[in-house]
């Protein structure tokens, strides 16, 4: 057993198994990291979609401030975590990688220059959502498993 004496009472973890986020949060994460893309790729011929990066943004403010605000201590933990720090700069090096991949091969097959950006926001989509899952799952397997 862990000795908590001297962490203060607002960054103490709750009593029992701590769950997770749900699993369309983390759907919504990656929606959030392709909706630039999303935007690029459709906003020529329907200009509202330009308007997707804040709608979704909004809902994370929304959702941070009533649903999640139980949760806003373990998120904040987890953010913290070097991992977390880690599956940023993967996403960032993995994008570079996606982009200049996407590059050279619509420069070599025209009808998939058109659709670069939709390729691009929908590898992000899975990355993001597939990694910050992972990374959830991760932390609260090594913290539950303390808890045990």
């Amino acid at each position: 057993m862990l000795k908590t004496d001297f962490i203060p009472e607002a960054l103490r973890l709750p009593e029992g198994r701590i769950t997770g986020l749900p699993a369309w949060y983390f759907v919504l994460v990656g929606l959030l990291a392709a909706s630039g893309d999303l935007t690029v790729q459709f906003q020529d011929r329907y200009p509202w979609v330009a308007l997707l990066p804040l709608v979704v943004l909004a809902v994370h403010v929304v959702l941070w401030s009533t649903m999640l605000a139980r949760r806003r201590q373990l998120l904040r933990a987890v953010w913290r975590r070097k991992q977390a720090l880690g599956l940023v700069a993967t996403l960032f090096v993995a994008r570079l990688l996606v982009q200049l991949g996407l590059t050279r091969l619509t420069d070599s097959v025209a009808p998939l220059h058109s659709y670069t950006h939709l390729i691009l926001g929908l590898v992000m989509l899975v990355v993001t959502t597939v990694g910050a899952w992972f990374d959830q799952w991760l932390v609260l397997r090594v913290v539950n498993k303390d808890r045990a």
